[in-house]
């Protein structure tokens, strides 16, 4: 009876060992910032219609909340492109929504990036390590963080305005203050003290809506891995060329 019964606790014992011994899957952050002029250029980009659908209305909302005004077109138009402003039901003028950037981040597995680059490999689309591959590889992960629980994603409003060469550009009011702007014709600019950035910064709510500049064709994604482990970065669309490239580490 006593051997039987050391055998039997040993038995009970065993799962309870092993599952203390596994390692905890590595995870990794994946994220990426795109512009887009319209619901359907967000959806082209085979993101869910119902993030783009959000996105939009998100943007929208803080257009009208946080969108620079001015008392004449002229001044406007200044900060702007020629055409741009619209009159206000009060009678300002202020910039036409140009767009919006949309901004996606959550977690995948190690088995996750595992299946992805499976996926890439078998397709034929492009060879291992280069920056096609690297692109697709993004994308199919950042399609797994869309399509599920854990995704988390934001958006504010883009603004089209002349660049230093003369050039017409899309970007959002945070990118522009970075850069320098003031906004010193406007309303807001006025009553703070000649800066619209204070005002500005005022009216973000505690979100962060400085990044790097991204554009349709250009948007930029990254890869981190979770805890301690590598980091890198790629310009890509989702299933687009991309320059440079990552490596997901051991």
């Amino acid at each position: 009876m006593r051997r039987s019964s050391v055998k039997l606790v040993l038995a009970s014992s065993l799962p309870l060992a092993l599952t203390a011994c596994s390692a905890p899957e590595d995870t990794y952050t994946v994220s990426k910032r795109s512009n887009y002029t319209t619901v359907q250029a967000c959806v082209d980009d085979k993101v869910p219609v119902d993030v783009c659908s959000d996105a939009y209305m998100q943007a929208l909302a803080d257009h009208r909340r946080i969108a620079p005004t001015y008392g004449d077109q002229a001044a406007c138009e200044a900060d702007f492109v020629p055409d741009y402003c619209q009159v206000t039901s009060d009678g300002r003028y202020m910039p036409r929504l140009g767009g919006f950037e949309l901004a996606v981040s959550g977690e995948v597995s190690q088995s996750q990036v595992d299946a992805a680059r499976a996926q890439v490999e078998n397709s034929g689309q492009a060879s291992s390590g280069g920056s096609n591959f690297n692109g697709l590889l993004t994308g199919l992960l950042l399609g797994q963080v869309l399509s599920g629980g854990n995704r988390q994603y934001y958006s504010q409003p883009v603004y089209q305005y002349r660049d230093s060469s003369g050039g017409y550009r899309n970007s959002t009011l945070g990118q522009q203050i970075d850069q320098g702007k003031r906004f010193e014709r406007s309303d807001q600019a006025q009553q703070s003290g000649g800066s619209y950035g204070s005002y500005y910064s005022g009216s973000s709510s505690g979100r962060n809506y400085k990044s790097s500049t991204s554009t349709r064709s250009s948007v930029s994604s990254s890869i981190s891995r979770g805890g301690f482990g590598s980091q890198a970065t790629a310009r890509s669309g989702w299933g687009g060329k991309s320059s440079g490239g990552f490596s997901f580490g051991g």
